[in-house]
């Protein structure tokens, strides 16, 4: 890979200014692999109706959010309280503004000019909604979010996949919500990193023993399960980029839960794709893996089957953008591990840019078979698309 890639990517993305100014990228001499099906595994889109308010019983309208647009952005908002943090205010304002955020037509067009065939979509505001502390509410919203992305993605067929969100702290509903989700022919569902706690006010643990008819239901299912960066939202000066740091800080309480915890091992089915911390983490974390099975393995209240490198090249997946380091690493990683995305229309998505990071893609020198699982081939087996 030409070492000048990573400031020749900085500099793509600084010309190209907030995503609201963009325009997409031209094709150029950028030339993919004959029979590339190019999919975006991490595009974002915004509900732009108030698709809660008339499926809400009477009883329960004033705890159904609200979609409110002033100044360009779809905020949500319930019992009149703003669901975006403020520190990310400005962040929705430079993306809500893009016509393609809400608008499908736009977004085709977006998507047709930077060569992106498919795209795996969660929400915008609507993440903040998995964190609802009305946990009744909350499984209606979801519910209700997930109806609604299966309409949209009717608006885009073979194009538009819309993530669903699971119902994971009610055990009552862990079965019924993945087969919902299923019935409605959404191909994924995400969970989030921190899931706050239960029905009984009690924290819950992925790897605790009340969530295994959850992790059940989701073998079951067949459906891979999404984790995505976002839960960190830091007030103050520096709170954006501070923010940022965190999020993109990998994985490791999930990943950490999920290996010592045994879940893999009691569900060995399990397909887990985590979304838009890179690639370059998964080495480290392979490593400190493998460092603490060798060090603490006796003392290790589950006695794992295999090693840890065997669970990352197994049930393990991960989505990025653009990653000079992990792309020269991925030898190591495993080409059918790795997944692009653009991430559209973030700030940090490659939109404007997009043929420029297929390029970095290429340019590692990798096998066209290999460039073909990254850009689109493994998101096309692993999501059934």
């Amino acid at each position: 890979m030409a070492k000048d890639m990573p400031d020749l990517i900085w500099r793509r993305m600084q010309e190209v200014g907030i995503p609201c100014e963009r325009k997409p990228e031209a094709q150029g001499d950028v030339r993919l692999p004959a029979g590339t099906v190019v999919v975006s595994v991490d595009n974002h889109y915004s509900v732009s109706e108030d698709i809660w308010w008339d499926k809400f019983p009477a009883r329960m309208k004033d705890r159904a959010p609200r979609v409110v647009h002033e100044y360009g952005v779809y905020n949500l908002v319930i019992d009149g309280k703003s669901l975006i943090p403020e520190v990310s205010a400005n962040t929705f304002a430079s993306f809500e503004k893009l016509p393609g955020c809400a608008i499908m037509e736009a977004r085709l067009a977006d998507l047709d000019h930077e060569g992106i065939d498919k795209e795996i979509i969660f929400g915008n505001a609507a993440l903040t909604l998995l964190f609802h502390k009305d946990l009744e509410a909350r499984d209606l919203i979801c519910r209700i979010y997930n109806e609604h992305m299966a309409e949209v993605g009717e608006r885009a067929p073979g194009r538009f996949y819309g993530v669903g969100y699971a119902n994971f702290w009610d055990p009552s509903r862990f079965e019924a919500s993945l087969a919902e989700i299923k019935a409605l022919g959404l191909k994924t569902f995400m969970i989030p990193q921190n899931p706050g706690v239960g029905l009984d006010g009690q924290p819950i643990s992925y790897a605790s023993k009340e969530m295994e008819p959850f992790f059940a239901a989701v073998e079951a299912s067949g459906l891979p399960l999404c984790i995505h960066i976002g839960e960190n939202a830091n007030p103050g000066r520096g709170g954006m980029g501070t923010s940022f740091m965190q999020n993109l800080a990998g994985f490791r309480k999930t990943i950490g839960t999920l290996i010592f915890g045994g879940v893999f091992d009691r569900h060995p089915g399990l397909r887990v794709v985590f979304m838009e911390g890179g690639i370059n983490w998964v080495l480290t974390a392979i490593q400190d893996a493998e460092l603490i099975w060798g060090s603490f393995e006796p003392m290790l209240d589950w006695k794992l089957n295999h090693e840890p490198r065997h669970y990352f090249d197994t049930n393990v997946y991960s989505a990025f953008m653009t990653d000079k380091l992990g792309l020269s690493l991925i030898d190591q990683i495993g080409a059918d591990r790795v997944m692009w995305s653009a991430d559209y229309p973030h700030p940090e998505s490659t939109f404007g840019y997009s043929w420029t990071a297929m390029k970095q893609v290429i340019d590692t020198g990798i096998s066209d078979a290999d460039v073909k699982k990254i850009l689109g081939g493994n998101a096309i087996e692993v999501f059934r698309l």
